[in-house]
């Protein structure tokens, strides 16, 4: 069973990258129509993007502030880059956890209250993108009296248990006050995260404020799915690219392969005839955002190891200063 957890995410990132060569190779016109991408189009792509990283930053930066930590708004950008790094090219949001590590070896900042801002961002950023999207289809419905109940559905499932997530808690310690030694400590450790995702929500300031950097996050995304419909020459209703947008967003709740490879794109196919697009028109979409990804976060790594030459790999996701001690 150890086994089968340890190598399930590598077996099926594998099978998903060769599902897409198969289909690069069915249907080579994509790669000769993406080659031929306006390279001004990929540029302004990489440079939203990387305003979008630095939102992030922003997101982790007031989170920590609200457990009074201030790390400054060029670490912040750095740790949200590099987790960008890591959860792009490994599995299982392994950037997250290089983040984690970072910040305790070199902040002794607890995993408890790392987990608490890691969901907090993922509780906002579903509940913005499910209520941006549900708000969409309400609106292609009455405007164009297009109607897709299912996803609609979907949609308020999420808003409703990310309100519920937001404003129930369980009292772990009240319920299981008698236990003890492994169960005591884990329930220690839940009370310990219940109680961090406390401080974030009572903080009404800073709350607000990760909100509005989620509905920014989201107009960004929307910018660069509008910018890659352009680059592939599709022109498509703006509350079509928002539904799009969306779509990606939540997709993002399934990530057992690197950057929800496959994940993604099966999300879009399902829901195909609800954002006006074909399969190959997905498909361009897939590969065009996922190859200016990958060139982008392999840029940022390189300019990382470039202008930090005293930093090594390790260093820069463990934590300089701790290792110097």
């Amino acid at each position: 069973m150890k086994l089968l957890k340890k190598y399930l995410s590598p077996i099926i990132t594998v099978f998903v990258l060769f599902l897409f060569a198969l289909y690069l190779y069915k249907n080579p016109q994509i790669i000769d129509e993406l080659l031929a991408t306006n390279v001004i189009y990929i540029i302004l792509v990489m440079l939203v993007y990387l305003l979008i990283f630095f939102l992030e930053g922003l997101f982790i930066l007031v989170t920590l502030k609200i457990f009074n930590m201030d790390i400054g708004k060029k670490e912040s950008f750095f740790l949200a880059t590099v987790s960008r790094i890591g959860n792009y090219l490994l599995p299982m949001r392994a950037g997250a956890i290089f983040r984690a590590t970072y910040l305790k070896k070199k902040y002794s900042f607890s995993y408890s209250n790392f987990l608490s801002t890691l969901y907090g961002y993922y509780i906002i950023f579903f509940f913005t993108n499910a209520l941006v999207a549900f708000v969409v289809l309400l609106l292609k419905n009455s405007l164009y009296s297009i109607s897709s109940p299912t996803l609609t559905l979907f949609f308020l499932i999420i808003i409703i248990g990310m309100l519920i997530l937001i404003f129930l808690r369980f009292p772990f310690e009240k319920v299981f006050k008698k236990r003890d030694g492994f169960v005591a400590k884990i329930v220690s450790f839940l009370d310990k995260f219940i109680k961090g995702w406390d401080l974030i929500v009572k903080d009404k300031k800073d709350f607000l404020m990760l909100l509005f950097i989620a509905l920014g996050n989201i107009l960004l995304n929307i910018l660069v799915v509008f910018i890659e419909f352009n680059a592939i020459g599709k022109l498509v209703n703006l509350l079509d690219v928002i539904l799009y947008t969306c779509i990606s967003g939540v997709s993002l709740l399934i990530s057992i392969t690197p950057g929800s490879l496959g994940i993604r794109e099966g999300a879009f196919l399902m829901t195909s005839k609800s954002i006006g697009l074909s399969e190959i028109e997905i498909m361009k979409l897939a590969f065009l955002d996922r190859g200016i990804m990958f060139l982008l976060l392999l840029l940022c790594l390189v300019v990382i190891l470039f202008f930090f030459k005293k930093l090594t790999l390790k260093d820069i996701f463990f934590g300089k200063e701790e290792r110097n001690k």
